[in-house]
């Protein structure tokens, strides 16, 4: 399995206090109003500083017992692995029984095709108006794409994710929408690039170059 890697440097001293920098990998589904990016990846990096982060594409189920919110923290109360190859693992069912959730592998599934995951809600998941609940998608154990659950509601995460960084005031987990999010800056993990370093300058600008030693008093890729 493929390990990445991001090296951010903080050699900005514009942002004011201890700048959160936060990686969010957005799915496609992200991208309309039925479900939220997460603030996957966070970290605190005083100016002068920088910090790796370092993940597999390790996939996975998860829900909570919470409807999804825009900058609320999100918070898994169960998880299930996931393998889009695999027909065991592809998808998965959301139910209410005696009072609480259960997330189980699903006991009907799609043939598995390597991109997408699902998630069925059954019919006793109660309505959002009584009870909200949310499922998620994690990668690397960590949620970065949820939707808000229902009776019947079939939900289809496609696995091709855009990596964006963006430095502010995040917590982990935190429920994000990209589009209305500023001076992000995308992250693009071409055929055979497994690690890239990113530097936010005294500018205030971004910079992004292949590779995890690069210098931050070279000039780098815009």
């Amino acid at each position: 399995m493929t390990s990445y890697s991001l090296t951010v440097i903080n050699e900005s001293e514009l942002m004011q206090g201890s700048p959160t920098f936060a990686v969010v990998a957005e799915l496609p589904e992200a991208r309309t109003a039925s479900a939220l990016s997460t603030a996957w990846l966070t970290q605190v990096i005083h100016p002068g500083n920088r910090y790796t982060f370092t993940w597999e594409i390790d996939w996975g189920f998860a829900w909570s017992a919470s409807g999804t919110v825009k900058d609320y923290e999100w918070v898994a109360n169960g998880a299930l692995p996931a393998d889009p190859a695999s027909s065991a693992q592809c998808a998965a069912t959301f139910d209410y029984m005696s009072g609480d959730f259960l997330l189980k592998p699903a006991t009907q599934t799609p043939a598995p095709n390597n991109d997408q995951l699902w998630i069925e809600d059954s019919s006793a998941i109660p309505r959002p108006s009584v009870q909200p609940s949310s499922v998620g998608i994690t990668l690397n154990g960590q949620p970065a794409c949820v939707a808000d659950a229902g009776p019947n509601l079939e939900h289809i995460f496609t696995l091709h994710p855009t990596y964006y960084i963006v430095a502010g005031s995040f917590k982990q987990s935190q429920m994000v929408d990209v589009a209305t999010l500023t001076q992000t800056q995308e992250l693009e993990y071409d055929d055979g690039v497994a690690s890239l370093t990113v530097v936010l300058t005294d500018a205030n600008t971004w910079n992004v170059a292949h590779g995890t030693l690069a210098d931050p008093a070279r000039p780098l890729r815009q």
